[in-house]
């Protein structure tokens, strides 16, 4: 988590340098969801009875305070997300990319919010999965819990988009992987439990990879490189760690994605070019929270 300046242009600026070397925020792109246009069904909340919070918090962000941004997850399944506004949100509940997000009115991609929850107690000591990165949670009943707080909260309704398209395969090269097994324990003394579960990806003049599982850099890859489908083919599991050489910061910001396919090379990995499902969240209605 990362501070960020009380001064709102400031802020801004250094926003811009904190997804520039922790993943910028991926915007969507018209390219993409011109691709993905047959309708799924009537708008929908939730296809089923969702898990629930037993207690949530939304306040909007204060505009003028230190704000910390992205997403934590705590033992017992607490998750706390700010600065973050709703379309984030639903990336994170739905476990999508922002190019796969569409509709809404344009406060949901600039209004701001912190949440806080809290599991129901009965379930706090099986939610033992804290895997999480600055903009995503693994624990999928942790995901449904947050769907049905945004569907509650902000009176949330969509459907879904989907048609055959471009996706990719990551796979290993043939190459020796160059990945480190990651080295932290939740038993070391000096490593927490919730530590241990944050993984992040970025460049800030070397691409770092910390506590990452090849899922995760298949969503990077999506979010971030090739806003399309990304698919983890590499059999690889547990979490790794990377450092790339260096790199000319210019050289970077003029073919950001040429320098993410440089460095999936140089990890012993590629991306295969195939065909499969594209999909959209299309927001049909939504509403500033109601209260606490």
């Amino acid at each position: 988590m990362t501070t960020v300046s009380t001064n709102s242009a400031a802020r801004n600026r250094l926003r811009i340098l904190l997804f520039l070397a922790l993943g910028a925020t991926c915007a969507p792109t018209p390219a993409s969801l011109a691709q993905i246009i047959t309708p799924q069904g009537p708008t929908q909340n939730a296809p089923e009875k969702l898990l629930e919070f037993e207690v949530a918090t939304i306040k909007p962000t204060a505009p003028d305070s230190m704000q910390m941004v992205g997403v934590n997850v705590y033992p017992g399944g607490r998750v706390v997300i700010e600065s973050v506004p709703l379309k984030t949100l639903i990336s994170i509940a739905f476990n999508v990319s922002w190019w796969q997000i569409s509709g809404g009115d344009q406060w949901i991609d600039k209004t701001e919010f912190n949440v806080e929850a809290k599991p129901p107690e009965a379930m706090r000591a099986s939610l033992t999965d804290l895997r999480h990165s600055w903009y995503g949670i693994d624990d999928e009943r942790l995901r449904q819990m947050l769907q049905a707080l945004l569907i509650d909260r902000f009176q949330l309704k969509f459907h879904r988009q989907t048609k055959t398209g471009q996706v990719f395969l990551l796979e290993k090269s043939g190459k020796t992987p160059q990945l480190k097994p990651t080295s932290a324990n939740p038993a070391d003394a000096n490593t927490s439990a919730y530590n241990a579960g944050f993984g992040s990806i970025g460049f800030a003049g070397t691409w770092v990879l910390y506590n990452t599982s090849m899922p995760q850099l298949a969503k990077f890859a999506s979010d971030f490189a090739l806003h399309c489908p990304v698919l983890d083919q590499t059999g690889l599991t547990g979490t790794f760690d990377y450092r790339s050489p260096p790199e000319d910061w210019d050289v970077y910001q003029s073919d950001t994605t040429g320098s993410f396919l440089n460095l999936i090379s140089g990890l012993g990995l590629k991306l295969k070019p195939s065909k499969g499902p594209i999909e959209t969240l299309v927001i049909d209605h939504a509403e500033q929270p109601s209260p606490n």
